[in-house]
């Protein structure tokens, strides 16, 4: 250490160089990367699809038969889309990203998972656990009746909606496209980021969608088409959110 400071005061001391990590190191630090990649690519509906593969060897198969599943499903959608992408041009994947990184988070801060990412849509699942689903005499999955913590989780779906509305007037982020000259010139000045949300419950077949050159792990029921039609149906009714009746009698009950 004398010696160390002897040099720094000749002004001599050079640091000595960090040792180059093992290659062990390396190697599970890249495999923690691509897990993380494929956690976030996958999503919360791959992960049977990536078990199903490592457990038969670990290559990529996209014909593995769905598997069914109750959930509540939310589409939601960005309003004047291809107006704000003629204006923003390279902008407009920053514009997005800035938008899904709002209902992105909000969803899983309350227990739901982002799913699809359509261009100027997203479409958002709250999956019912295993434990809360019955079975009819016919083998179809159905809510438990009375079900606490199913309520709980159409409450969290439904306030996530509300939560990302307000969320999504307030951020200061999104709030610099209303200054946005090509914006205001475009779609007026009042302009500001204005979206529609549909929201049902239903069953769905979790799956993988694809071939061998790509897959995507997602939800496919008349119930998920759904949710999308609701939020087209916003624009008729001029209001934000629609949800159906029986996503309203499946959330906590009046007191």
């Amino acid at each position: 250490m004398e010696y160390e400071e002897k040099q720094k005061e000749e002004g001599t001391w050079k640091p000595k160089p960090k040792e180059a990590p093992m290659e062990t190191v390396l190697l599970e630090q890249t495999i923690t990367k691509i897990g993380g990649l494929l956690a976030i690519g996958f999503g919360e509906a791959g992960s049977k699809i990536i078990s199903q593969n490592m457990s038969n060897g670990g290559d990529i198969n996209p014909m593995i038969a769905g598997n069914k599943i109750i959930g509540i499903y939310g589409f939601c959608d960005i309003r004047q889309f291809t107006d704000a992408t003629e204006c923003l041009q390279e902008g407009v994947m920053l514009f997005v990203n800035e938008i899904g990184e709002i209902v992105h988070g909000i969803v899983d801060d309350y227990s739901g998972a982002a799913n699809k990412n359509i261009g100027d849509a997203f479409l958002l699942a709250w999956k019912v656990p295993e434990e809360e689903v019955d079975y009819d005499e016919d083998g179809e999955p159905m809510v438990v009746e009375g079900s606490n913590k199913v309520a709980q989780l159409c409450d969290m779906a439904v306030v996530s909606f509300v939560k990302i509305i307000a969320q999504s007037r307030q951020d200061r982020k999104l709030f610099k496209y209303r200054h946005n000259e090509a914006l205001k010139k475009r779609m007026g000045e009042g302009y500001s980021v204005k979206m529609g949300y549909g929201m049902h419950i239903g069953w769905a077949i979790e799956g993988a969608i694809g071939s061998f050159y790509k897959i995507d792990a997602s939800y496919l029921s008349p119930h998920v088409n759904m949710s999308a039609k609701l939020e087209e149906s916003t624009k008729a009714f001029g209001v934000p959110l629609l949800i159906t009746g029986e996503l309203h009698d499946a959330c906590t009950a009046r007191t």
